[in-house]
């Protein structure tokens, strides 16, 4: 038996009994882990009031090597993120990025950069404008590029980044074909998805990573960059999320 310490987002809880959980971490150093809280609903049991969805904290937790299910021992809350229980345009950011993690990510294999990008996309959705050090540009514009980030980091940590490549000068519309690894060409096949150059603009400044120079995006190119995005994730898991649905909508495979 292996006991360990480390930091982790709670993706996913189920109720085990009266006064226990069984959760899903995402945590920075050991990636997805599924464990179960043992007493975590009791009043002073040591877990902060309990495991909660979307809560991040630091965590004790003992590793079986025959099991697949740790036991988590503790759990010291740092942040909740408020605004995603009360602003419901941000509970299904986040309730989507979890929702991406577990599904594209594999149990066991830690993904730092994802972790901090998950961690930045909460942080982002989920204060208020009105607390110390919160950036004075409007929340909608930060929530958006904050997920095309986070989009980008967890697709390009676990293999899928896409390709894109060059855009034919002066053309509106270009093809991009998730079969091919998310590859750009000027002309359409059985396979690709018709849509807007400014759509690719908008990814490849994601892709060269400008930091602040993605609130520069066009509005409506960022709401379509998410959710080619969010197309192209539903293509490499083979299925489309409830989450996907509930934020974006029916999302139409021939264009973004």
């Amino acid at each position: 038996m292996t006991a360990c310490d480390d930091e982790a987002v709670c993706i996913r809880h189920w109720d085990y009994s009266e006064t226990s959980q069984t959760v899903g971490l995402f945590s920075r150093n050991h990636g997805l882990i599924r464990a179960i809280a043992k007493g975590s609903r009791r009043e002073r049991a040591g877990f902060s009031g309990g495991v909660d969805l979307l809560t991040h904290a630091d965590f004790s937790m003992t590793l079986k090597p025959a099991s697949d299910l740790a036991t988590l021992v503790h759990w010291s809350l740092r942040e909740n993120f408020p605004l995603i229980r009360t602003d419901m345009h941000a509970n299904k950011i986040g309730y989507f990025a979890a929702d991406l993690v577990g599904r594209v990510l594999e149990g066991g294999d830690p993904h730092p950069n994802v972790f901090g990008a998950l961690l930045a996309l909460l942080r982002t959705i989920g204060r208020s404008n009105d607390e110390e050090g919160v950036h004075s540009t409007p929340t909608a514009a930060l929530n958006v590029c904050a997920l095309i980030d986070f989009q980008w980091i967890l697709l390009r940590e676990a293999g899928y980044q896409p390709i894109l490549g060059a855009i034919l000068e002066g053309a509106d519309v270009t093809h991009f074909d998730p079969r091919e690894g998310g590859r750009v060409s000027a002309t359409p096949t059985p396979t690709t998805w018709r849509v807007r150059t400014s759509t690719i603009t908008a990814l490849q400044r994601v892709k060269d990573h400008q930091g602040d120079a993605l609130l520069l995006i066009d509005p409506e190119d960022a709401n379509r960059a998410n959710r080619l995005l969010a197309a192209y994730v539903r293509e490499v898991i083979g299925e489309e999320p409830f989450t996907m649905r509930r934020l974006f909508g029916v999302l139409p495979k021939p264009s973004a």
